[in-house]
């Protein structure tokens, strides 16, 4: 007895409406608003970020462009330095991140790596320098 193409058809219909109704309910789920979300923090375990206490280098750090520089006479990097800093990016912390060039009176040139948190920037460790190339952790 041959098996008619009716009774195939119903079975796939009705497992692909199913299906359907499953997917746009999926859809349909309310989530709670944005004002009960807690926003990112910042949390690591055994993390040695120092928060950088002079004003105007937190100041510099919230506000430079790219390429923006600011001479200073005492940082974290030595006194009477030159700070270059690169374009922030957000990091896989949730957190706006900086990598900066640090040039020294006598003409050396190190790299820095800071991070904005709620209480203002920290000086955070570098994870790997190579000569002149910094190969950082995007935490």
């Amino acid at each position: 007895m041959p098996i008619s193409q009716r009774s195939f058809v119903s079975p796939a219909r009705m497992l692909l409406t199913a299906l359907s109704v499953v997917a746009i309910s999926g859809c349909a789920t309310s989530y709670p608003s944005g004002s009960n979300q807690q926003e990112a923090r910042y949390v690591l375990n055994n993390d040695a970020a120092t928060l950088l206490e002079n004003e105007s280098l937190n100041n510099f750090l919230s506000q430079a462009p790219a390429s923006g520089v600011l001479n200073v006479a005492r940082s974290p990097w030595g006194d009477n330095v030159e700070i270059i800093a690169d374009e922030s990016y957000l990091a896989a912390s949730g957190r706006e991140c900086r990598k900066l060039r640090v040039v020294a009176a006598g003409g050396s040139a190190n790299s820095a790596l800071v991070c904005a948190t709620p209480n203002g920037w920290v000086n955070q460790r570098v994870v790997t320098q190579i000569g002149m190339q910094t190969v950082e952790g995007r935490y």
